[in-house]
């Protein structure tokens, strides 16, 4: 089973998500990107790293593209510079504007792994899934 990191400031979209995505894994939820942070920080240091992370790019506090960047240097801190695919996380970006520039930062800065526009299609994001060998 998946550990999964769902990060939303929309309660309908954490919960819509988790409801999706519970039959696959342990599900996590946070509100905003410095819940998201700390949540994937703590998983790391126990040694249990989360396996997806589904990020809302615009949240309150720290948004899903400085969100990323921190995720993937604690990545490196914890693996080094050297990390093999499976080292890191699966991390989607979410967003309800279908913004090029938004998603260019997040591929190239964040190395992000793909993006979904809201709402999700439960077929869709699983078929993904799938494709990448998460599920």
């Amino acid at each position: 089973m998946l550990n999964i990191l769902i990060v939303d400031d929309q309660v309908i979209y954490r919960e819509t998500l988790r409801a999706m995505l519970e039959p696959h894994g342990k599900c996590v939820v946070a509100e905003d990107g410095v819940q998201a942070v700390q949540a994937f920080q703590n998983a790391l240091e126990a040694n249990n790293p989360f396996q997806l992370v589904l990020l809302d790019i615009q949240m309150p506090n720290l948004d899903g593209q400085g969100a990323l960047l921190q995720m993937r240097q604690l990545e490196k801190q914890k693996f080094g510079v050297m990390l093999t695919a499976h080292q890191y996380a699966h991390i989607i970006m979410q967003t309800s504007l279908d913004s090029p520039a938004q998603l260019t930062t997040a591929f190239k800065e964040g190395r992000c792994n793909g993006y979904i526009v809201k709402p999700v299609d439960e077929d869709e994001l699983l078929e993904r899934l799938r494709r990448h060998g998460l599920l």
